[in-house]
């Protein structure tokens, strides 16, 4: 007999009526949050009769953590990095084990790596993960070092100047392991965000943020000052933005950072930008694009002119494609020139410029001396206004090849774009022969990704017909991916080739759908086509292709 779902259980221990479950059920996949968090959040549920069922489904013993006491100093057992990274808290000692409670007692990897650091048998228990995380906090907070105390009472002495504060011990700590531990889980960016009496941490991973534990909140403006200083910042200015940069080696990895701050109600808002710049730049092959597309693109960037645009919103991988390009087609034969915002990767014997606005250096004024500097290929990291637009399109018609980027939600309406941005149609018409958009959409796990019927609800909104044999997955979390059921991101793309028919509709100011009706018609693949092509072959889920097409 196979063993209940959670929601069977709680309609058995009469905690929710079938209505309430299906209701639930019904709302999670409309929304697209886990059924557990739907249930909670509409107060049919608390978070402790939640997990008493799910211990329950696992068969493992379940401990509400606010009814339970740790043992004083059993903590340092079990180091903190490896607390939070497991999920595990321990609690008591008995003659033969430690308990530790976890939010996956059941994974053997972590209990065996949890005992090896501990250096005994542990009794695993299973535990809410916000109870956890929060006991964590509060445990570790308790048995902290006697230095980092005494930094803790100096940090709230009114006498420390900012940047005394920022040289602590526990101060360098916290940003260095905060630094590391976003390298380590390939995040792109670090939020540090202060809000009342928390002061929260959160990573970018995939496309998406997740909550980290918590910082201390004595620790918000020391924190906050050591960044700065790290990036040649004013740290006495907390009244306005600032940017700033951070060049460090983590292991053997070479790291740039982009520090940004803003002020807030609460205290200045840290966001840190992550560039490692020994990672190995994509090839096109790598980027995810089907055979068939990739074959007529890398025809489109050997053109000896013309205007290539890559085009999609914030985050969508447009300037990875652009690295991609210029190491396939970067010969000593070519004359590559680069004006970008910031530089993200150096490629060898490409010629890369930065935007500086402060000394007046613009992608428009950049572009204007870049014409003159006898180049073959030219790529701007992106258009935003008419004037560089309009130096693009006429490098592109005297003889130089263009590459750039655009935001726009689709291929289709790009030149629609160039058009509002004051560019006349048919210089438009005449310089593009290539658009690609791309969205990107994270790859399911391949270590814990499990086969399901997905219902016919969802099928319907994609227009996808179940064939026979038609295999559906969907994310689970295991040790390997963080309990996130993905593991890295691949490009979705659509690729437009104005033809004749297309380049009439752009002079006569077609709207966007229309040009998109034509292309369709003319058997153009939009990004939702290549999203279902990769759910159908078990690349990612069904959930994922609906949240990044959903406005493409």
């Amino acid at each position: 007999m196979p063993p209940k779902t959670i929601g069977e259980l709680l309609v058995g221990k009469n905690i929710i009526t079938e209505a309430q479950l299906e209701k639930a059920a019904e709302e999670a996949k409309k929304i697209k949050r886990p059924f557990g968090e739907v249930l909670i959040s509409n107060g049919l549920v608390s978070e402790a009769q939640l997990a008493q069922a799910q211990s329950e489904q696992l068969g493992v013993a379940y401990l509400d953590l606010s009814k339970y006491a740790s043992e004083p100093g059993i903590t340092e057992s079990l180091p903190l990095d490896l607390a939070r990274k497991r999920l595990a808290l321990p609690l008591f000692k008995s003659a033969t084990a430690i308990t530790v409670a976890m939010s996956n007692p059941l994974d053997k990897d972590a209990v065996q790596e949890i005992q090896q650091a501990m250096k005994t048998r542990i009794r695993p228990v299973f535990s809410a993960a916000s109870q956890i995380l929060k006991r964590i906090e509060e445990e570790y907070g308790k048995s902290s070092s006697p230095e980092v105390a005494r930094d803790i009472e100096d940090l709230q002495a009114s006498s420390r100047s900012p940047a005394d504060a920022a040289s602590l011990a526990s101060v360098v700590s916290i940003v260095d392991n905060l630094i590391a531990k976003a390298v380590e889980m390939a995040a792109s960016d670090i939020h540090l965000e202060p809000q009342g009496a928390n002061f929260y941490c959160r990573y970018r991973i995939d496309g998406l943020l997740h909550d980290m534990p918590k910082l201390p909140k004595q620790y918000e403006g020391a924190t906050t000052s050591r960044i700065k200083i790290m990036a040649n910042m004013d740290i006495a200015e907390k009244r306005l933005p600032q940017d700033g940069r951070i060049q460090t080696v983590i292991g053997k990895r070479s790291i740039d950072l982009r520090i940004s701050t803003f002020p807030t109600m609460h205290g200045e808002n840290v966001v840190i930008r992550i560039l490692d710049k020994s990672r190995s730049l994509l090839t096109l092959e790598q980027l995810g694009m089907p055979f068939d597309s990739r074959q007529v693109f890398e025809e489109m960037i050997r053109r000896p002119h013309g205007i290539i645009l890559v085009t999609g919103p914030t985050g969508s991988g447009k300037t990875t494609t652009l690295y991609a390009v210029l190491t396939k087609i970067n010969s000593t034969e070519k004359n590559i020139m680069t004006m970008e915002d910031p530089i993200e990767y150096e490629v060898e014997r490409v010629r890369q410029s930065q935007v500086n606005v402060k000394a007046g250096l613009t992608f428009a004024s950049g572009l204007r001396s870049i014409v003159r500097q006898d180049p073959d290929i030219i790529m701007i990291g992106e258009i935003r206004d008419f004037e560089t637009a309009e130096i693009a399109i006429h490098a592109a018609l005297t003889g130089h090849l263009v590459f750039s980027t655009l935001h726009t939600n689709d291929a289709f309406s790009a030149a629609t774009r160039l058009i509002d941005m004051g560019v006349e149609p048919f210089l438009v018409s005449s310089a593009l022969i290539c658009i690609v958009a791309q969205r990107l959409i994270r790859v399911l796990c391949p270590k814990c990704k499990e086969p399901y019927a997905p219902g016919q609800e969802l099928l319907d909104e994609l227009n996808i017909k179940a064939q026979p044999g038609m295999q559906f997955y969907r994310e689970k979390g295991c040790r390997v991916c963080h309990q996130s059921g993905f593991i890295g991101r691949l490009g979705l793309f659509e690729m437009l080739i104005p033809d004749s028919e297309i380049q009439g509709l752009i002079n006569k100011k077609a709207p966007a759908n229309i040009v998109r009706e034509t292309a369709v018609r003319k058997g153009i693949k939009a990004l939702r086509d290549d999203g279902i092509a990769k759910l159908e072959s078990g690349v990612t889920s069904l959930s994922e292709v609906l949240r990044v097409t959903q406005e493409a």
